[in-house]
């Protein structure tokens, strides 16, 4: 039994076949969902809300979208579920509305009303009585429209999100956001009212195919403050591929960030940055292998006058004794420098057989002794991905390489219980005798004594809101002392708003407080204005500065530069990395920098200096011990690996934006796809149909490639109406399916975009299509889908970026997480409402069949885009979401 809860994804069905309790693996107890007789979740809850005797509460609109959430004090599973047997969970917007938690809710309250906290609010359709700023007529001269449609020609909020209201987990304050639409039903602006008073509003003025041109930010921290006001410009080229980046801040001289350079493939090639009116304070090269995976960035062997440079080698590794080639993405060896002190340096990566980096050996080709060992990094690991055992070096002045870690874990199944070090040097893990660690139900830790960690407490999101330390303080009364603290605030969606750390300073230990808001961008570090992120690094407030990072593969930020008063470029700092995201130096040296408030690092992500953890959003990560001390909120998308293991133990290769789901940044199916998405792009804006999404990708290179083939369909569109001309031939045809076919490369799936293309036009011999005008409205409808702005958008089934199960193979049906996921992402997609990837049209939520009933033809359901019956795999790639008359209609064909 303990094996079995400790390892096992365990799961309960209800007699509807309905999903109604699961056990992860770690967790204490069982988790719970009741559903409503239209078989939508109304009520779940997780171990730590099963000890409160809480539930999560979801209800619904007529249209089965998101109204409100919050929390609900209730009994077992059992008897929620038979008060909702026979419901069906839908409130209807209200003039009048409820009172809670210090706002009005403008819904009824039908059902399960007695609930204790509200959390959020969503309006659709029209906006709530309550709203600060009603739609304006136009906004940068563009014509916005509201909910009545004999005032914007018929054109109306119907069927748009119209505000968001998120209240503060730890206090009843709230963040009141409100959404404003041109008559295409684009966003071109909103609104943030944030919990302190103040706010954030956003305009976009767009052109026609809903790219942004212009955008303007208004932010003030509270009513009294005043207002910051950011300007950004963008111009492209013909083929949307963004050239250059303007940003200016109040009044200050107009910077240019970044001006972008592209080759033929639509690859990145330069990047010049910091320029106002002269010379750019870099210009940056990147070159890629034919498979389009990134190279280099400048050249670490010969700066040239670059402060920063990195090359990437994966078949090719100069150390090809120490580390073997890889043809799979895997990275063999990785140059770096910089001009601080000009040392070449390199990494050369060892895998074990399941892709797991199992060292990274660090040596200075151009030293006398090459190979150092100055800070290298080993690691051993479970079959689940726990690691057993850590060493890590670093360099010790006179005497070279000096173990500092010497880590052996402990689990009791995933969770680690103890990490002692044997190396007996306290410059690393100070841990050396194993204190155990300890953990809540739901599997987050709440203790790290090893490091001084007394206690850490949780919200319902599992998000960390108090750490307390070991050390204590004296309070300015003199009376009592207390232990050092941090806490943290949230809004409901799990942003993180305010960290308030309480400490000692000076000979008599004396109370300090230090505070930081996070405002929508805007960083404020103990009331006063410190930076707001840019493209391309942030502006200082403090120094009134652009201030630029360099980052590697994988958003580690390498080196910081800015412009002097002379107007010479000079470096504000350079961090070295472990392979696993540690500083060299174990921390992150802020000392020497203009900037210090600035505590951006490993990843990319804010370092808590209080604990040495990562802040990545989602979740907490310890560089210092390589895992996560809480469960991954999608860890069953990943059973194969341990739910606190990190990046499936290749940080090198992969990252995690937010702290759920690992990405590989390399690339994918081994092909090069900025090919793949501009010959896709081609055909669809052809013929009319919709391969960029059917066989896509979400990397940047797939994108560049899709904005390249819209470019080159409205240059095709406009010599064939200058010539007039009515009709492709065959060549053009043959040329079109030829480039896409060989876009697919090695490892192309089988019955892909190349094989489609074949079937479809080389065999035709010649394309017959429309005119220009035909061409050009399909670039504009595409484009505007691509870009995701439309109510109606018709993005098609790329669920692509979702992470398949190993068992995913050709004839089998979809399971029910896949299923679940697939809807979650598509109502992410369109603001909450499930939408039809063929139609665009609003679908009702699934339900369960029932002898004697009606089918409901408008309910969703998830299909092979190849179908099953075909070898149509259960992979996301392969899934769509129809109607289910649509999918009958499909089936009659």
């Amino acid at each position: 039994t303990d094996i079995v809860n400790s390892l096992c994804y365990q799961y309960r069905y209800d007699g509807l076949d309905r999903q109604v309790e699961k056990r992860l693996p770690g967790r204490d107890d069982w988790e719970s969902v009741v559903y409503d007789a239209a078989d939508r979740p109304v009520l779940t809850q997780d171990v730590n809300l099963k000890n409160k005797g809480q539930w999560l509460l979801t209800k619904y609109d007529a249209l089965g979208r998101i109204a409100y959430t919050g929390l609900v004090s209730g009994g077992d599973r059992a008897s929620m579920q038979s008060q909702l047997a026979t419901q069906v969970v839908s409130e209807t917007p209200s003039d009048t509305g409820f009172s809670k938690n210090g706002i009005m809710v403008y819904y009824t309250n039908n059902f399960l009303s007695a609930f204790t906290t509200v959390l959020t609010v969503n309006y659709y359709d029209s906006y709530p009585r309550d709203t600060k700023e009603f739609p304006p007529a136009k906004i940068l001269e563009q014509y916005v429209v509201n909910e009545d449609k004999t005032l914007n020609g018929g054109v109306s909020t119907k069927g748009l999100p119209t505000a968001s209201y998120v209240k503060n987990i730890e206090d009843d304050n709230w963040t009141k956001t409100y959404f404003y639409y041109n008559t295409k039903g684009e966003k071109v602006s909103e609104k943030s009212w944030n919990h302190l008073g103040g706010y954030t509003k956003k305009e976009f003025k767009l052109d026609f195919t809903g790219t942004v041109d212009e955008s303007y930010t208004y932010h003030k921290k509270g009513s009294a403050d005043a207002e910051v006001v950011i300007k950004e410009r963008f111009v492209y080229d013909d083929q949307k591929r963004l050239l250059k980046h303007y940003h200016r801040v109040n009044s200050q001289t107009e910077e240019l960030l970044a001006e972008n350079t592209y080759n033929d493939l639509g690859q990145l090639v330069n990047k010049k940055t910091g320029n106002t009116t002269g010379t750019p304070l870099q210009s940056i090269d990147q070159t890629y292998n034919i498979r389009g995976w990134l190279t280099k960035v400048n050249d670490p062997a010969n700066l040239n006058g670059k402060l920063f440079a990195y090359e990437i080698k994966y078949h090719n590794p100069v150390y090809s004794t120490v580390s073997t080639g890889k043809y799979n993405g895997n990275i063999a060896e990785i140059d770096w420098s910089s001009a601080d002190n000009g040392t070449f340096r390199r990494y050369n990566y060892q895998y074990d057989g399941l892709d797991r980096l199992k060292n990274g050996i660090y040596s200075e080709p151009n030293a006398t002794v090459p190979q150092n060992n100055y800070y290298n990094e080993a690691l051993a690991y479970d079959v689940n991905g726990n690691i057993q055992t850590l060493k890590r070096n670093r360099q010790l002045e006179g005497v070279g390489a000096q173990q500092m870690d010497d880590l052996s874990y402990v689990y009791s199944g995933n969770r680690l219980t103890t990490v002692s070090d044997a190396s007996g040097n306290y410059a690393g893990y100070p841990g050396t005798l194993g204190t155990p660690f300890t953990y809540d139900s739901n599997g987050n830790m709440t203790s790290h004594w090893d490091k001084g960690i007394l206690q850490i407490d949780y919200n319902y999101l599992n998000l960390p809101n108090y750490v307390k330390f070991s050390k204590e303080y004296v309070s300015h009364d003199w009376l009592n002392t207390y232990y050092v603290n941090t806490k943290y605030i949230y809004n409901a969606d799990g942003i993180k708003l305010r960290k308030i750390h309480t400490y000692g300073t000076g000979r008599t230990n004396l109370e300090t407080t230090s505070k930081t808001d996070y405002l929508d961008g805007f960083q404020y570090t103990n009331d006063i204005l410190s930076f707001v992120p840019t493209s391309e690094g942030y502006y200082d407030f403090v120094q009134n500065k652009y201030i630029y990072n360099y980052s590697d593969q994988v958003g580690n930020i390498r080196l910081a530069y800015y412009k002097d008063a002379s107007g010479n470029v000079k470096i504000d700092r350079t961090t070295n990395y472990y392979p696993f995201g540690l500083e060299f130096g174990g921390d992150l040296s802020t000392a020497n920098s203009i900037s210090p408030n600035y505590k951006y690092s490993t990843h990319g992500k804010e370092k808590q200096q209080e604990t040495g953890w990562s802040d990545f959003g989602g979740r907490m990560y310890m560089p210092d011990i390589d895992r996560w001390f809480s469960p991954d909120p999608l860890s069953e998308e990943f059973e194969d690996w341990s739910p606190y293991s990190y990046v499936f133990n290749n940080p090198v290769r992969y990252v995690d934006p937010d702290g759920n789901a690992p990405i590989d940044v390399v690339g994918e199916e081994g092909c090069c796809q900025q090919m793949k998405g501009f010959a896709l792009t081609m055909v669809d804006n052809v013929i009319g149909s919709n391969l960029r999404n059917k066989y896509g990708s979400k990397t940047q290179e797939y994108i560049n490639g899709v904005n390249s083939g819209h470019g080159a369909s409205m240059v095709l569109a406009a010599l064939m109406a200058t010539d007039g001309i009515t009709s492709i031939g065959g060549g053009t045809g043959g040329l079109a399916a030829s480039a896409a076919a060989s876009s697919t490369g090695v490892g192309a799936i089988a019955g892909g975009p190349g094989a489609a293309l074949s079937s479809g036009l080389i065999l035709k011999g010649t394309l017959e299509v429309a005119g220009a005008a035909v061409i050009t409205s399909n670039v504009r409808d595409n484009m505007k889908s691509d870009n995701g702005k439309s109510s109606n958008s018709k993005e098609g089934g790329n669920y692509s970026h979702l992470k398949d199960h190993k068992s995913v193979g050709p004839g089998k049906p979809f399971t029910r997480t896949q299923k679940k996921n697939i809807l979650n992402e598509n109502m992410k997609r369109n603001g909450g409402v499930i939408r039809s990837d063929k139609s665009g049209e609003i679908l009702d939520m699934p339900t369960q069949s029932k002898k004697g009933v009606k089918a409901n033809m408008n309910q969703a359901e998830i299909d092979h885009v190849k179908a099953k019956s075909k070898g149509g795999a259960n992979s996301y790639k392969n899934s769509q979401v129809l109607s289910k008359k649509e999918n009958l209609d499909k089936l009659d064909k």
